[in-house]
């Protein structure tokens, strides 16, 4: 379950070759002692030592993948299965192929006391969100210039082909590939907004009471424990109104859910 600190030790390492202040060498020297320091504890079994230095690594607003992955661990062997779940999605939001994270995450959610069943979708939905849920915003931006780079090279093939054969399939290349362009550029646009959004969120209190309104005082709705993932639709004075994966909706204070 544990990987290495390494890539962050060679990012600063690397780093070391340019001219830099003694300020931002003394900063990143630190995080790379904070980092072994982590690895360390993990491997003596002191994860909540192990925690304490990669929240100090996270504090220098230093972020990966691979550090939301071993604070994941650090949270799953603690049993606090909320915050597990939280850097599990984390890493994933920054490295959606992650497969180390997945397996994790699953295994983390078998543990929460919620089983909360999935809304059915129509399948093209399903394929979107998996698009758009598993491939990050920076190769969906490779994508569209790959493809942009295709359309250019079938236009010229249209333009100055030697026979009509050659232009029929650069005609036809560009047709095919215009929609491809298209539909990667809608997908792009999709992919960014929900990264950036940051609508979902984790429960990380052992149960929380959902309410019917953004008020102390309304009526009880339902009790969702630690763990259990939701949606943010709206905010209110302290307040956001959540949707679960059955489509419930309610409201909860803001402080007793964290953000993905």
């Amino acid at each position: 379950m544990k990987r290495i600190f390494s890539l962050l030790t060679l990012a600063l390492l690397s780093s070391t070759l340019w001219a830099q202040s003694d300020s931002v060498l003394t900063g990143k020297a630190a995080i790379q002692a904070w980092g072994a320091d982590g690895d360390e504890h993990y491997r003596l079994g002191n994860y909540d030592l192990a925690a304490s230095y990669y929240g100090h690594v996270l504090s220098t607003d230093y972020a990966s993948a691979d550090l939301y992955y071993n604070l994941g661990n650090c949270y799953y062997r603690t049993d606090q299965m909320g915050l597990a779940i939280l850097y599990y999605k984390r890493a994933l939001h920054l490295d959606p192929s992650m497969r180390d994270a997945k397996e994790n995450l699953a295994l983390a959610q078998s543990h929460t006391i919620d089983r909360i069943a999935v809304l059915p979708q129509f399948f093209l939905v399903r394929w979107i969100d998996a698009l758009c849920t598993h491939i990050s915003p920076a190769l969906w931006q490779v994508i569209w210039l790959i493809l942009l780079a295709l359309l250019g090279g079938a236009l010229f093939c249209f333009l100055r082909g030697g026979n009509h054969t050659v232009r029929k399939v650069g005609f036809i290349s560009i047709v095919i590939l215009a929609l491809l362009l298209a539909l990667s550029t809608w997908l792009l646009i999709r992919t960014t907004h929900r990264y950036n959004a940051h609508s979902e969120a984790v429960v990380t209190l052992p149960a929380i009471t959902v309410k019917s309104s953004p008020e102390q005082q309304s009526v009880d709705k339902l009790i969702l424990h630690e763990g259990t993932l939701v949606n943010i639709t709206d905010s209110l004075a302290g307040w956001y109104k959540i949707t679960l994966a059955d489509g419930t909706t309610g409201w909860c204070n803001s402080e007793e859910i964290v953000r993905i």
